[in-house]
Order: C-alpha cells, then sequence, then structure tokens
C-alpha cells in the first residue's frame, strides 16, 4: 500500500469515527420532548341525573390517575354560529398524554364504569385533539 493511499484512508476513518461520535452524543445528550397533551371532547344527554354522581365517583379518580383533568368544561353551550350536531352538555378533558388518555378508555376498570355510565346517559361523540404547542400560533 502507498503512502498516499494509507494517509487517505487514515485521514477518512479519523472523520468518520468524529462524524459518527458527534451524532450519537447529540443523540444520548438530547433533552427528552415530552409527549403532547390531548384533549378530550364530547356530548352526552344524561338520562338518570341521580346516578350520575355513582359514575363520576369511578371515572374521575380513574382518569386521574391516568394523567386526565376532569373536566375542564362541562356544560350546555351557547351557540355563537352554527348549529349544535346534538344536545346535552359538552365536555373537554385534558390528559398529560396521548397515552393516558388511551390507557384510561381501554382500561378494564374503565370499560366496567361504560356499563354503568350507558345505564345513566346517551353519549352523543367522544374525540381526541392534540394541545397545539406553546408560540405555535401568532397571537
Amino acid at each position: 500500500m502507498t503512502k498516499s493511499k494509507f494517509a487517505t484512508i487514515y485521514f477518512a476513518s479519523i472523520a468518520i469515527s468524529i462524524v459518527v461520535t458527534f451524532m450519537v452524543t447529540r443523540i444520548l445528550l438530547r433533552p427528552s420532548i415530552p409527549e403532547t397533551s390531548v384533549y378530550l371532547l364530547g356530548a352526552v344527554s344524561i338520562t338518570d341525573p341521580d346516578r350520575l354522581p355513582e359514575y363520576q365517583a369511578i371515572a374521575g379518580p380513574l382518569a386521574g390517575k391516568m394523567g386526565g383533568y376532569v373536566p375542564l368544561a362541562y356544560a350546555s353551550p351557547e351557540m355563537i354560529e352554527g348549529e349544535l350536531p346534538t344536545g346535552g352538555f359538552y365536555f373537554i378533558e385534558r390528559y398529560d398524554s396521548l397515552a393516558g388518555l388511551k390507557a384510561f378508555v381501554n382500561s378494564p376498570e374503565f370499560q366496567e364504569a361504560k356499563k354503568l355510565r350507558d345505564q345513566i346517559a346517551d353519549v352523543h361523540y367522544m374525540m381526541w385533539l392534540p394541545a397545539i404547542p406553546v408560540g405555535s400560533l401568532p397571537h
């Protein structure tokens, strides 16, 4: 092997080592990015208000264990524009993460609580939306 070929291979291997070390260091030292919180939105008509506290006593603490804040808003809305898709009460709950919301919704305890809920309320819909990161909107 010639001296120039050896020098080329030697310096190329050093350059590759530096690049790989830089990339690995950036990956290992990168601050962890927290999962974005999500909002659960829904509409419900309560058919048996006397039994509602029974359901709330089960679902509320369970949601709290999964990172849920129950509820941020719960009311019969006053429309500004358009028409409501359904009557009843609308609610907004915040969860620390989509994983927490899914853990709550899919938990055996909530599946059992849903049986009670379905006896005392008609759930028209529930959906989730991701939170908008702070500073992503111009105002």
